[in-house]
Order: structure tokens, then C-alpha cells, then sequence
């Protein structure tokens, strides 16, 4: 099975330590959403989880294997990773952009096998986009660049999927659409780990949450056992109220304490 499974890592930058002893775990079949304040070393752990990044100490495997031992065509081919800066060097369509999903497939825009084709028509129906498949990315909107992004990744059709702060600077309704998306994804077998900020979207979406601060890990496990005021508290340092409907857990943030 296509798990991805850090034990113990541990990140340094110019002397300090600013993730240590960090486990994590995605597999298919969950959606995992990684919570915590600016600077609790989100992104430094998931670069090093997935190979991008050689942590100072633990290890990561993918698949069974080494990430690092592991080449990053095939690496590729097991997770895509949509990171936190997605800006597109110039102007493309849509469908050239999802195309780039294929790269690790070996194929590039313009020269797609049938096989390649498929599977960029099949991310372009998922995400809503076949509508603007011959558009130029640069007119469209921030929430229409999110799901090109998006079906980028989804193109690669990789088991699971890594994204950075995907609803980043979006409106709630293309954050709800960006996360549904990922949800479908993961109703299909896949596994998606996602960084965000918005701690009502990670409650009504996520199957697990996995909480930061400070650079250790404090907790993880579903909604209904971590998505608590106290926790809340001692991660952001606000105050929030959590109530449970028969929609789903809903967080209230009342203000900074």
C-alpha cells in the first residue's frame, strides 16, 4: 500500500531546531488535515516527509521505502505535492497546466499518449474545469487557479496527495469547493494530507486532525477527540467555542486571549 510514514524528524535552521521528533502518517482511504500557527514547522515537516527536504534526524518511507532511496520520478508517481507558492512562470490553458501532472508519467503538453489524455480529461471533469479547458490561466479567477492546481495534482493520479495551504487567500465557497474536491478524491481510495489555517473547514472536512506548535506534534486523532476549546487555546492562543450540530463539529473563535 502507498503510505507515506515519518517517525521522529527533526529540522534545523542555522543552529535551531524547528521541528522535532514529528511523526507522521497518511495513508488511502483518509483525509488528514495538519493544524497549527505560522511558524510551528508545518511546511518544514512536510518537506522533509516527503523527500523534498533531508531532515537532521528520523526517517520517512513511502511506500514501504526510503524516501530518499526512492527516485522522484516514482516518488512522483506515489504523491503529488501542490506546495504553498504555485505561481505558473507564464501564461498557459488549463489543460496544458493539468497536463503537467503527467510529467512523472513521462509525458508534457502537446505530446500526451491516449493513456496521458485520459487521465488529464478525468482530473479536468473532477475539478469542474472542462468548461475553461482552453482558457489561458492568466484570466482567470484566484479560486479557478486553486482547481487548476488541483487537477494538476489529481492528473498525476497518484495515491495520495500532499497541499500546503490549497484554499489559501480563497472565499469560503472555493475553499468548501477546493476541500470537497479532496474529499471525493479521498472517497475514491485516495489519501490527502492538507495544511490549513481555518480550524471550521479542518472540523467539518478532515477523517483526522494532526496538531503542531512549537515544532513537536501535540496531538492527532478525529475531530471529536482533538477539536477541543482547551486545545485550541493552547495552540493559537484564542479563545473559541466548539459545537456539535448534526452537520458536524463548527468552531467559533471568540478572540485572543
Amino acid at each position: 500500500m502507498a503510505e507515506l510514514s515519518a517517525t521522529g524528524i527533526g529540522v534545523t535552521a542555522d543552529g535551531q531546531a524547528i521541528v522535532s521528533e514529528a511523526d507522521l502518517r497518511l495513508a488511502p482511504g483518509e483525509l488528514v488535515v495538519l493544524l497549527g500557527p505560522n511558524g510551528a514547522g508545518k511546511t518544514s515537516l512536510l518537506r522533509a516527509a516527503i523527500g523534498l527536504a533531508r531532515p537532521a534526524s528520523g526517517s520517512a518511507t513511502i511506500g514501504g521505502r526510503d524516501v530518499f532511496a526512492t527516485p522522484p520520478a516514482e516518488r512522483a508517481r506515489m504523491l503529488a505535492y501542490l506546495p504553498q507558492a504555485r505561481a505558473l512562470a507564464w501564461p498557459q490553458s488549463v489543460r496544458d497546466v493539468v497536463a503537467l501532472g503527467r510529467f512523472a508519467h513521462g509525458a508534457a503538453p502537446g505530446r500526451l499518449g491516449a493513456a496521458d489524455a485520459a487521465a488529464v480529461a478525468r482530473a479536468i471533469d473532477a475539478a469542474d474545469l472542462a468548461h475553461l479547458a482552453d482558457r489561458s490561466t492568466a484570466t482567470l479567477s484566484g479560486g479557478e487557479v486553486a482547481r487548476v492546481h488541483l487537477a494538476r495534482a489529481l492528473a498525476a493520479e497518484a495515491p495520495l496527495i500532499v497541499a500546503d495551504e490549497p484554499v489559501a487567500s480563497l472565499d469560503p465557497r472555493h475553499q468548501h469547493r477546493v476541500m470537497t474536491l479532496l474529499r471525493g478524491f479521498v472517497a475514491a481510495g485516495g489519501g490527502a494530507l492538507v495544511v490549513l489555517h481555518d480550524l471550521d473547514l479542518a472540523a467539518r472536512h478532515a477523517d483526522r486532525l494532526v496538531w503542531m506548535a512549537g515544532g513537536r506534534i501535540v496531538a492527532d486523532g478525529p475531530p471529536a477527540a482533538t477539536m477541543t476549546s482547551d486545545r485550541i487555546a493552547a495552540v493559537y492562543g484564542v479563545a473559541a467555542r466548539v459545537l456539535d450540530t448534526g452537520a458536524g463539529r463548527h468552531v467559533i473563535v471568540e478572540g485572543a486571549l
